[in-house]
């Protein structure tokens, strides 16, 4: 009876079990029906949503932009390749245009961009990828500009340009104003006149190769420059018109044969750069530079026929470069540079025939170039470098004035002496400091009236 009751309980639990186990499967299954069904009736499951970015943009631009300039940058991102930029409006019509791929807004038409016409541009640009695409309100402010000042740099070539530059009115150049003619002009410049609302030059006023300007009548209003140049000017013979004029680097006055006159630099105290003086034979002093105590580069006059004087030079005290005093031979002395107290590189003093001392170098102290005396005919003596103590270079050659060199007794070094071909020079004396001085530069003397040795002055038989 035991056994039968318990093969009856064993029984009764398999069957239970094996109902448990079908329940079971039979909820996995509807389950999975279940799940199967949503995915089939859910087709973008899975799939990236793309999305499009841009903003609304504020430009500013200066009224009369040029052609094509670029006003700014358009943003535009997206989640999944790229986009696109269009425009979708603008007011006023052809204002602005836009570059497809990078957003970046360029000025169409110029006439648009004028203050007194329109102070804004509006517009909208659409961002778009394919079907997805975002709007960017565009809105650009005109700054107002004084109209009268002419940016950048012109170059004018005959009458007719002077004319039509003038008819602008231009109260300022930022960058240079060049008068220069074409070769062979059947239009030459003759008249500046109407330049005569010119005050500023940020660059340089540079006035050269003109062939039948004979006065600069209509730049009298221009103030400040940074270079002047005046050059190869065949028939100018009146420049006063820029009396009073401020250079701060150059000035350059060459090959202009009939100006008299340097007068309008009289306000100039210092030059950063230097000053060129050359081929201009009716000037006969510098005057003009009475006021010039410093040029930082160096000082050039040349080839000036009827120049007999330099004294408007006495305030000079400092030149930063050479100093170059040739082929001027109506010159006497070198008075005018009474106060040069300093010289940054050389001194040359060549072909001035009638030059007959240089006693205005006597102050010079402060030297560090080589000192070249090249045929001055009329030279009585060097007392001029009486203040020098070093040289990198003496010489002296075809001065047949020349009889003694005593101003060069405080020198006490020297890398080369070149004294060659002086006719009249048979005093050596005054280099026996030097010589005795250890010296070891070059040294070369000959075809003199003396040409005595290094062991010559070490003996001190040093004149004839």
């Amino acid at each position: 009876m035991l056994r039968k009751n318990y093969a009856v309980l064993h029984q009764e639990k398999l069957c239970k079990a094996k109902i448990q186990y079908k329940l079971y499967f039979s909820v996995l299954i509807v389950l999975f029906t279940l799940f199967s069904s949503c995915s089939k009736d859910d087709p973008k499951a899975g799939e990236v949503i793309v999305t499009v970015q841009t903003e609304d943009k504020f430009f500013t631009i200066d009224e009369n932009p040029t052609e094509n300039q670029l006003i700014g940058t358009v943003p535009g991102t997206t989640n999944q390749g790229s986009v696109t930029f269009s425009i979708i409006e603008q007011s006023p019509i052809g204002s602005f245009k836009i570059d497809a791929n990078t957003g970046q807004l360029y000025v169409d038409k110029t006439s648009i961009y004028d203050f007194e016409t329109n102070t804004s541009i509006t517009g909208k640009v659409k961002v778009e990828n394919g079907n997805i695409s975002k709007e960017s309100a565009i809105n650009i402010t005109i700054n107002d500009v004084d109209e009268d000042i002419f940016v950048g740099s012109v170059e004018l070539r005959s009458q007719e340009d002077v004319d039509e530059f003038g008819f602008n009115k231009y109260r300022e150049i930022t960058g240079d104003l060049k008068l220069r003619e074409d070769e062979d002009s059947e239009n030459p410049i003759i008249d500046l006149s109407s330049l005569n609302t010119i005050q500023n030059i940020g660059g340089d006023l540079a006035i050269f190769a003109t062939s039948a300007l004979q006065t600069l009548e209509g730049l009298n209003n221009i103030e400040n420059v940074n270079r002047c140049i005046i050059y190869d000017n065949q028939n100018v013979e009146d420049i006063s018109a820029l009396q009073g004029i401020m250079v701060t680097r150059f000035i350059n006055v060459s090959n202009n044969p009939k100006i008299t006159s340097l007068g309008v630099f009289s306000n100039i105290e210092t030059l950063e750069s230097g000053v060129q003086i050359s081929g201009n034979n009716s000037l006969t002093s510098l005057q003009g530079f009475n006021n010039l105590i410093f040029i930082g580069g160096s000082l050039i006059i040349r080839y000036n026929e009827n120049l007999n004087n330099i004294f408007e030079l006495n305030l000079l005290t400092t030149i930063g470069g050479r100093l170059d005093i040739s082929d001027n031979p109506n010159l006497i002395n070198l008075n005018g540079l009474s106060n040069l107290q300093t010289v940054q590189s050389d001194v040359w003093l060549m072909d001035n025939e009638h030059l007959f001392d240089i006693n205005g170098l006597q102050n010079l102290t402060s030297f560090n170039g080589e000192m070249i005396i090249n045929r001055c005919d009329n030279l009585q003596n060097v007392d001029g470098l009486i203040g020098l103590t070093s040289i990198e270079r003496l010489q002296i050659l075809q001065c047949d004035s020349l009889q003694h060199l005593d101003g060069a007794a405080n020198l006490t070094s020297v890398d080369a002496v070149s004294i060659n071909n002086n006719e009249s020079l048979n005093d050596f004396c005054g280099l026996t400091t030097l010589i005795k001085n250890s010296f070891s530069g070059s040294y070369s003397v000959y075809e003199n009236l003396f040409n005595p040795t290094i062991e010559d002055m070490i003996n001190e038989n040093c004149s004839n």
